[in-house]
């Protein structure tokens, strides 16, 4: 039976570094994934229709357009097969609040087997935010970081109760151990 693993977290917790190892090693001892990152899916969507030029874009389009684009992204995914894991947001934090990364409609499609949300404390990921030159990221208080993961942790156990996947908490205060965690996961 294959796996759908949705592995999730805000922008610069770490998530995709940890996704990115734990897949790697996961696979050398025979877990057979693949991973397919959401936004990039959405990104090549809506820049073949002139809606933005840079992935950080997105989240400043109408929610309309981007549970449009969500839609065509989950369909998209459905469609590959075999083991998968799926780097996505459990929430998108829009000029108009809080938008579900994973609507009734992408899970619907998706199927997920499991939900992960990786996080870290809120000046890690702080830190982690500055460092990164590769992306466009809003500053953002302390305070409003820890409400997104709470955010996040809410819908994803929303997520959990419409598909029956359960929900696995990993923190990234140290790669190795996180690492860790979401290989075991993945082997089973």
């Amino acid at each position: 039976m294959s796996k759908i693993v949705v592995v999730t977290g805000m922008p610069g917790v770490g998530k995709t570094t940890v996704l990115e190892n734990a897949l790697e090693l996961a696979n050398k001892e025979g877990a057979n994934f693949k991973c397919v990152n959401y936004g990039d899916v959405m990104f090549e969507i809506v820049k073949k229709e002139g809606l933005a030029e840079v992935r950080d874009d997105m989240r400043r389009l109408s929610p309309d357009v981007q549970k449009r684009v969500q839609k065509l992204a989950a369909n998209s995914i459905s469609e590959t097969g075999g083991n998968i894991i799926v780097d996505t947001h459990s929430t998108i934090k829009t000029p108009d609040g809080y938008l579900p990364g994973l609507p009734e409609w992408v899970l619907k499609a998706l199927q997920p087997t499991n939900i992960v949300l990786v996080e870290a404390d809120p000046k890690e990921v702080a830190n982690r935010r500055k460092g990164d030159a590769s992306r466009v990221r809003d500053d953002e208080l302390e305070s409003s970081m820890e409400e997104h993961q709470n955010m996040n942790r809410a819908v994803a156990m929303s997520y959990a109760m419409y598909t029956g996947a359960p929900v696995k908490i990993i923190m990234n205060h140290d790669l190795e151990t996180a690492v860790g965690e979401l290989v075991d996961l993945l082997k089973n």
